[in-house]
């Protein structure tokens, strides 16, 4: 069974591959505004579940702590259940 946590990391993954794939499809059609206009809605749609990942969890980056000790004080892959 997934958790809100495992959901939400999930549809982070998803949105991230997305864009990935649409950064290639860009680099060889570098005038598709069909394909940029998604990108950019898909660059929303990651920022508001980033945040809203880490309003609930904490930092989802290590970069994106305050300090070294906030990245720490979350569970560790192992002690989610």
């Amino acid at each position: 069974m997934m958790t809100e946590r495992d959901i939400l990391l999930k549809k982070l993954s998803s949105v991230a591959f997305a864009m990935f794939e649409i950064r290639l499809f860009l680099d060889t059609h570098p005038d598709s505004t069909d394909a940029m206009a998604k990108f950019d809605d898909l660059n929303d749609k990651y920022v508001k579940l980033k945040e809203k990942f880490e309003d609930e969890y904490g930092p989802l980056l290590s970069k994106d702590a305050d300090s070294p000790v906030q990245w720490i004080k979350g569970p560790w892959p192992w002690e989610v259940q």
